[in-house]
């Protein structure tokens, strides 16, 4: 099996609104790598069944089994559609140069950075861990490390420029302890939003996703009626926001 030392983990998970208030529910990963490794695993394997953005033909799906390897071998044996492959995992957590931890690190972080950053993370496990019926995952547990769309479109043309030594490398988006949902990022295809954008306007375009930290969270009530306008009657919303205090739960 996979090491069974501890691994440091960021912060990350859904914003939950409920009659409790407004909470982020961070996700709890497990502290040893190989309980860690063996959830994302699960999680990309259920993942596929779902839907997978921008997946190139042939398809691996579907993924028929998972198995953990021993430790300082590639972390798991996959069946796919495909035969046998085996994956890689790896956090893109840029510590290095965004930390020196968890806590340290930015609330976001601009595309054009974390591509620059994702790739040097891709082309260091294709010159380590790179070859043929091999896959790479990547996942962060750090909120201000999600790959957004437009940060795996830069990657994707890049990618392609320069391939690495991987059949296909994946991202998945950790939604909670049991599902996520996961993009081909290389060979994969271009984004349906983005896709058709030059290089120069791909870099100048951002992502806007809030850390949750930095949300004021709220309560809405809304009620429904009519305004007279003229000789008619005009159908109006009103909403009505009320300051709510955001908990962190499982931090």
């Amino acid at each position: 099996m996979a090491g069974s030392r501890k691994k440091p983990q960021g912060m990350s998970g859904p914003i939950k609104l409920g009659g409790g208030g407004t909470a982020w529910e961070v996700i709890q990963f497990p502290d040893e790598k190989a309980a860690r490794e063996q959830m994302i695993a699960d999680i990309f394997a259920s993942a596929f069944e779902q839907w997978v953005a921008g997946q190139s033909e042939p398809s691996i799906a579907p993924i028929q089994s998972v198995e953990q390897n021993a430790e300082y071998d590639l972390d798991f044996t996959i069946g796919t559609a495909l035969g046998k492959k085996l994956l890689e995992l790896a956090e893109f957590a840029p510590l290095n140069t965004h930390g020196p931890k968890f806590e340290n690190a930015p609330p976001s972080l601009h595309p054009s950075e974390k591509s620059k950053l994702a790739l040097e993370l891709v082309h260091d496990k294709s010159d380590h861990q790179g070859g043929n019926d091999r896959v790479l995952l990547l996942y962060a547990t750090e909120h201000g490390f999600w790959l957004d769309p437009i940060t795996i479109e830069i990657m994707r043309r890049r990618l392609a420029d320069a391939p690495p030594r991987f059949d296909r490398v994946f991202y998945l988006s950790i939604h909670d302890p049991k599902t996520g949902s996961l993009s081909e990022i290389y060979p994969g295809s271009p984004h349906h939003m983005f896709g058709e954008h030059s290089d120069d306007k791909l870099a100048g375009m951002n992502v806007i996703m809030p850390h949750p930290t930095e949300m004021e969270g709220r309560q809405a009530w809304e009620c429904s009626g009519s305004i007279r306008y003229g000789n008619g009657m005009s159908p109006i919303r009103i909403k009505i926001d009320m300051p709510a205090t955001l908990k962190i739960r499982g931090a």
